[in-house]
């Protein structure tokens, strides 16, 4: 399995410090990375060669979940479900993709046939109307979220959680996955249910 390319730029993006008035907004130059795949990966084996260390490791591991939700069909859901499993059971959580989340998973996909197109929507290239067809080669754009997220305790150790966002042509808002780098293996895993936003719905394709 080819291991994906990640470009990293600067962008800048509005912040607020919580006030309502104008004053309270500043700029923030965050972290943009572009997920580059020769190849995507078709089954979990492969999906499991590809490595999810370093900083850029969290890009990489959304970009996984958004390749494995491209999988998913009603003859191929397993295979859907093997890899979200692979990114989300982590040596020091334990978290499992349980049978509420494939089903969730299920239920999201199979309304209006969803399952065609909306992962399709997260590659660059991809509009409303051109079907949802991405550019080659596949690419995945996704930046560093402006606030900092609170440290999490509820399994035990103290892991800091990173929000990563996506902005593309399918939504008039950015969509976000929560993630944390697992101290025993140094991979970049999602944290909790936090991939159900990306099935949220998206523009219909003209």
């Amino acid at each position: 399995m080819v291991q994906p390319y990640v470009e990293i730029t600067q962008v800048t993006r509005q912040s607020s410090d919580g006030n309502t008035q104008n004053e309270g907004i500043k700029s923030v130059d965050v972290k943009q990375a572009k997920v580059i795949f020769n190849e995507l990966p078709q089954s979990v084996e492969e999906l499991k060669q590809i490595y999810r260390t370093g900083d850029n490791g969290k890009y990489i591991t959304m970009a996984l979940a958004i390749c494995a939700f491209r999988i998913w069909t009603p003859e191929t859901q397993d295979v859907c479900n093997g890899m979200l499993e692979a990114i989300l059971n982590s040596p020091t959580c334990g978290m499992t993709f349980n049978n509420f989340g494939k089903q969730f998973v299920k239920d999201r996909m199979m309304q209006n046939n969803k399952y065609s197109y909306i992962a399709n929507a997260y590659f660059d290239g991809a509009t409303p109307e051109n079907g949802y067809q991405p550019t080659i080669p596949l690419t995945i754009t996704l930046e560093e979220y402006v606030y900092n997220l609170p440290a999490s305790t509820m399994y035990g150790p103290t892991l800091n959680l990173e929000r990563v966002v996506t902005r593309f042509k399918g939504a008039d808002s950015a969509r976000y996955m929560d993630l944390y780098m697992d101290p025993k293996d140094n991979n970049w895993y999602i944290w909790s249910d936090s991939y159900k936003g990306l099935l949220a719905d998206i523009k219909n394709a003209c």
